[in-house]
């Protein structure tokens, strides 16, 4: 009889350390399933974080401005984009320029200006030269352009303002092609999708 209690003590022990053993294992698997559970809800919330902010953070590709001539009281209107790409010219304009594409009316007339932030357009005199642009997919076409009244050789007017406009107004993309002096011919990018203009 002593033998018999004795082998089904030893018997309940192992079944013990079994069990236990088991639910050991049991619960690190639940551990592990809840961490990976939850690395992975973490992982989705943050990938949908990114997005917001991606979209948050992308600006409208042209600046509106709106303002009234103090002596005439004419409304004026401006809306401008800048290039997307920058052109490393020679000294003293080394360093990188950009490119501002703005229209506007002062009142009288559509116009369409060109703008560099550092360099030189070559000058037009009576409007003998031209630039050559392509909207999204379409051909080339030139467009000749005409100086600024002060003679500054940083900005440049396009010649036939209405047609450009009505073009941009349908595109997305767009490459102005443009003589610079001691440059050469050199070819800006724009993003234009979103522009509007009804003067």
């Amino acid at each position: 009889m002593k033998k018999y209690v004795q082998t089904f003590a030893s018997f309940m022990l192992v079944v013990f350390f079994v069990v236990l053993a088991v639910a050991s294992t049991d619960s690190e698997e639940s551990k592990d399933n809840t961490a990976s559970s939850s690395e992975t809800s973490t992982s989705t919330k943050d990938e949908q974080k990114e997005e917001k902010k991606e979209k948050k953070e992308k600006k409208p590709n042209w600046t509106n401005v709106e303002n009234e001539d103090k002596m005439s009281g004419e409304k004026r209107f401006y809306t401008y984009t800048t290039s997307t790409n920058e052109i490393e010219f020679d000294f003293p304009y080394q360093g990188g320029s950009s490119f501002t594409l703005l229209v506007r009316n002062m009142g009288k007339a559509n116009e369409v200006a060109l703008t560099v932030s550092k360099g030189q357009f070559m000058p037009s005199i009576m409007n003998e030269r031209s630039v050559r642009v392509k909207f999204d997919d379409e051909k080339p076409f030139n467009y000749s352009y005409a100086g600024t009244s002060d003679g500054s050789a940083t900005t440049i007017f396009i010649v036939n303002a209405n047609q450009f406009i009505n073009k941009l107004k349908k595109a997305k993309k767009l490459m102005i092609e443009a003589p610079f002096y001691d440059a050469g011919m050199q070819i800006i990018y724009f993003d234009v999708e979103g522009f509007k203009w009804n003067k």
